[in-house]
């Protein structure tokens, strides 16, 4: 038997579900939380759209648009267009993040919050 392999047995009366209430979300916290969540989607969504660009260039396709549509798709353009996209999901989405905190403490403060139940295994 390998120490990696070893099982943990608990007694049926260590586990105790514990039901609390979320009745308050920190304004700041979710506005912090959205902004960091948002910058890794904003990034993404720059990787994405360069690797798709690069992909699309190698099999022909912008030249394909240049040649039927007169449309010249460069790299620098495109660039352009995903990091204002990005920058637009970023603001949005933050302003979104505290939005959206804002709304649930309303609703909470009116409702009583929302019931959590934990346990601790």
């Amino acid at each position: 038997m390998s120490i990696f392999s070893r099982t943990v047995r608990r007694s049926e009366s260590s586990v105790k579900p514990v039901n609390l209430k979320l009745v308050k979300i920190s304004f700041w916290s979710a506005v912090r939380v959205g902004f960091v969540i948002n910058i890794a989607v904003g990034i993404g969504l720059v990787i994405a759209v360069t690797v798709v660009y690069f992909i699309l260039n190698a099999l022909g396709a912008t030249a394909l648009l240049k040649d039927f549509v007169g449309l010249d798709v460069a790299f620098p353009a495109v660039l352009a267009t995903a990091l204002s996209m990005a920058l637009f999901t970023i603001v949005v989405g933050t302003v979104l993040a505290g939005v959206w905190a804002a709304i649930f403490n309303i609703v909470a403060r009116i409702t009583g919050g929302v019931s959590v139940g934990f346990t601790n295994n």
